[in-house]
């Protein structure tokens, strides 16, 4: 039993720090509770700011850095990081139009106006619904490290990661096996073991990762003590499966870009540019340092990629 406790990472001791009431720098995690549903988020910059809305991806599901925020605050943003169903003290809601109802019914709730609505990775898919539902409060949309509707499963690597995701996709046995697998590395080879994998194309996203140690840490022990097989595969399938509500030309005269990372693949990019012309959206804006985390890693190019365009 000892030994198995250790191979599925049982032994490690979880503090239980969901709801948290702060995140690793001291900010105050808020809770929005609809009839349905409940978000968690922060905010970070002064009210007068205009909102920079970031909802959190399963891949990147951590706080905002301080670096971040304050190159919002210096280029008249404010920051609200938003982490959803399934995730934190969330109750899963694996229902990409439901997420999206969610999402619109919070900026209304806070009665936020002017929105820069920030989707990152499987993330895309909700903020896409909510920009195509014509949401008056959200007044320009950022898809960052999208995949739309290019297959990226040939992207991922190492092998046994693109295997364990393919796997999670056949069926919720498939799911439940590669979570277990996921967990199990984090028991075995550390807690950083398979982010340090997922990203090692992208020297910015293990910097991220290494510089950025206790933001991956809450993250990360919230996904092995939080996440469950719905959710995940939820996620996966955001990422991964063909979206029928992506038609040609659908974000035409929309105001809104697609941000990726210079170090990500070739055929990435040639994919992600190909999906974006088909939307009808602008080139997309590359920005030098990160891949997962370009947001985050490249703060300086994006804020000046935004501002140049709103």
């Amino acid at each position: 039993m000892p030994v198995l406790k250790r191979i599925f990472g049982m032994d490690q001791h979880v503090d239980p720090s969901w709801p948290a009431s702060v995140d690793p720098f001291g900010r105050e995690v808020h809770r929005y509770q609809s009839d349905v549903a409940s978000l968690e988020f922060i905010v970070d910059g002064a009210p007068e700011l205009r909102p920079l809305v970031v909802v959190q991806s399963m891949e990147l599901c951590c706080w905002p850095t301080e670096a971040f925020c304050q190159t919002a605050q210096k280029a008249g943003f404010r920051v609200i990081s938003v982490r959803r169903p399934g995730f934190g003290a969330n109750s899963p809601l694996i229902d990409k139009d439901a997420q999206a109802n969610l999402i619109r019914h919070f900026l209304q709730d806070l009665g936020l106006e002017a929105v820069v609505l920030v989707g990152i990775g499987c993330s895309n898919p909700i903020c896409e619904r909510v920009a195509l539902s014509g949401e008056s409060r959200v007044a320009f949309s950022v898809f960052s490290n999208c995949g739309f509707n290019y297959d990226q499963m040939g992207e991922f690597q190492p092998e046994w990661i693109a295997k364990a995701l393919e796997q999670a996709l056949t069926n919720p046995a498939g799911g439940r096996l590669s979570l277990m697998a996921l967990k199990s590395s984090w028991g075995v080879f550390g807690q950083t073991w398979v982010f340090e994998n997922l990203w090692r194309k992208s020297i910015g996203d293990i910097a991220y990762l290494r510089n950025h140690a206790e933001l991956m840490s809450e993250a990360i022990t919230m996904l092995q003590a939080r996440l469950d097989v719905p959710t995940f595969t939820f996620e996966l399938g955001n990422a991964l499966n063909e979206d029928p509500i992506l038609t040609d030309g659908c974000f035409k005269d929309m105001p809104a870009i697609t941000v990726s990372g210079t170090e990500t693949t070739g055929s990435w990019k040639n994919g992600i540019e190909s999906e974006a012309e088909r939307l009808g959206l602008p080139p997309v804006a590359y920005l030098t340092s990160g891949d997962m985390a370009v947001l985050y890693q490249s703060a300086d190019e994006f804020f000046s990629v935004l501002t140049d365009v709103l």
